[in-house]
């Protein structure tokens, strides 16, 4: 354990910069400047994405760029508690780890090993810009400003989970919360602000 920020060997991802970082339940990935995807930590479920069957990865393995994300790099990853999902710069979306309760966004609730791209045609073929992995659902946005999401509806004492829809039924792959019930609200990134401005958002 670690019970202060630990820089990582400026080998640990051959040299090159992070762009950004997400953590899960217990493991985390990076994305790196060149697009390229790393991973680490708990594997049980097939959350890092890694070939093989470890469990566990002490140190950050390469997971794949262009080479396993459909010819595409990395743009952005979000993790779940036992799954991650990624963000292409082309605009694709792919998923592994957990596939309980539909959190893959694959049409069923089998666990996957190795990234899986989540079909283009869930979006109406629309370019995704955003994701977010939660505990047994996930989310994401599309450059049209439409909201997705999927997964478990409903929490252990039956409350709403958050999907967001007109129901509490699990969704095994991405749909679409309708406007009406964002009182007409799309959504979208956040855009750069000057220095000392305040950022919000709704």
């Amino acid at each position: 354990d670690r019970h202060v920020p630990t820089l990582l060997a400026g080998t640990a991802l051959n040299g090159v910069k992070t762009a950004m970082v997400a953590a899960g339940g217990a493991h985390t990935v990076v994305v790196t400047g060149n697009g390229e995807l790393w991973a680490w930590g708990n594997n049980r479920n097939g959350q890092l994405g890694t070939t093989g069957f470890d469990l566990v990865k002490l140190a950050p393995a390469r997971v794949g760029a262009e080479d396993v994300f459909g010819g595409s790099p990395v743009r952005m990853a979000s993790c779940g508690e036992k799954h991650t999902l990624i963000v292409t710069k082309e605009g694709s979306l792919w998923s592994f780890g957990e596939g309980g309760d539909g959190a893959l966004g694959l049409n069923d609730i089998v666990n996957r090993r190795v990234p899986t791209q989540v079909k283009a045609h869930h979006f109406g073929h629309a370019k995704i810009v955003s994701a977010a992995a939660g505990s047994h659902h996930s989310a994401a946005a599309t450059e049209h400003g439409g909201l997705y999401t999927w997964g478990k509806a409903t929490r252990e004492d039956a409350s709403p989970a958050g999907l967001g829809h007109d129901d509490l039924l699990t969704k095994l792959v991405p749909t679409c919360v309708v406007p009406r019930l964002l009182r007409g609200l799309r959504v979208g990134r956040c855009h750069r602000l000057p220095h000392l401005d305040a950022l919000a958002f709704a």
